[in-house]
């Protein structure tokens, strides 16, 4: 199969690109974490020496016009940090911490804030491993599926203690562009 030519470098796209990120207020390294790419390579995306893929284009497009609001952010995090239930935010596709309610961080039985940034995928079982593999057949980078549930044993010890008989997670999008992963724990299930 004979692949496609890359898409021509666009000054005027990476001049708009440039804007938006710096009204933004979003670095370089991080936009290039949220595409999946390099930070050298938003640099020249941004300097119209390469063109982004079709599939990053789609993306990038989607974060422009995509009306932003931080507050709505804010009150996610503190809704989340202040569930009364197992609950824990992260970045889908990295699985970095971004918060934790209490009784997550009692189950867990460390302070969140340890955690922040760091990805929770050591941490899986076998049973969110194999949810997490059938992520891709069930559409969910693609936007057709933004919740999955199904039961987990848990784990009672090292590397840390998961208590959750039934896993929710549900997925969405932060004002950056940022696609998140609410998880929540249930000792029934929840459907």
């Amino acid at each position: 199969m004979k692949q496609l030519p890359p898409p021509p470098p666009d000054a005027e796209f990476g001049r708009r690109l440039r804007q938006w990120r710096r009204e933004s207020d979003i670095k370089q390294s991080r936009l290039a974490d949220i595409v999946g790419v390099t930070q050298a390579t938003v640099s020249r995306w941004e300097q119209g020496v390469q063109a982004p893929a079709p599939i990053q284009l789609g993306i990038l497009c989607q974060m422009m016009t995509r009306n932003r609001n931080f507050r709505l952010d804010q009150a996610i995090r503190r809704l989340v940090i202040q569930s009364h239930q197992r609950v824990h935010l992260i970045e889908d596709r990295s699985h970095r911490l971004l918060c934790a309610s209490a009784p997550r961080e009692k189950e867990w039985q460390r302070n969140s804030s340890d955690l922040i940034g760091m990805s929770l995928w050591r941490f899986a079982t076998p049973e969110i491993a194999r949810a997490e593999k059938s992520l891709h057949d069930l559409g969910w980078h693609d936007d057709q599926a933004d919740h999955l549930t199904f039961e987990t044993s848990g784990r009672n010890g090292p590397p840390m203690p998961i208590i959750d008989k039934f896993i929710l997670w549900e997925r969405f999008f932060l004002s950056d562009g940022t696609a998140v992963r609410l998880t929540t724990g249930f000792d029934h299930d929840p459907r």
